[in-house]
């Protein structure tokens, strides 16, 4: 069973993915800020985290820093509401973030990521050009 970790200040969002979720036999663990979220990854391996970007006391990119301080394989896949302007993008790569789904998000899109059926790209290597598309950011390298 896959474990992943949910990451929201939004406290209706991040309950419809864990309903969602654990509807698909996908257990879900959540958080509803950065600094939980760190203490949770401290004491548990996730296959992958969803993280929001805006939070209060710590943003989704500095928590994916950390993420991958403690868990190298870890898989992070950020919703952002803000603008996906190439540097936005290029930080978030170097952050250990593999995909960006932009709010609204299709949850059928979201649901293929989380199974694998979407190439996750970026893992510490600069990235040489990027794509934006409506609802998704795929890096390529």
């Amino acid at each position: 069973m896959k474990s992943i970790l949910l990451v929201d200040d939004d406290i209706s969002i991040l309950y419809l993915l864990g309903l969602v979720l654990e509807s698909k036999e996908i257990e879900a663990t959540k958080a509803t800020n950065g600094v939980e979220a760190v203490k949770i990854l401290k004491g548990k391996n996730f296959d992958m985290m969803i993280t929001d970007f805006n939070m209060p006391r710590m943003d989704g990119i500095e928590l994916a820093m950390i993420a991958k301080e403690l868990h190298p394989d870890i898989h992070i896949l950020m919703i952002t509401g803000g603008e996906l302007s190439p540097e936005f993008v290029e930080t978030a790569a170097n952050a250990g973030i593999s995909t960006i789904l932009s709010k609204p998000f299709n949850l059928r899109r979201l649901m293929a990521i989380i199974r694998g059926r979407h190439t996750l790209f970026v893992k510490n290597k600069v990235i040489q050009r990027h794509r934006i598309e409506s609802n998704k950011v795929s890096l390529k390298m």
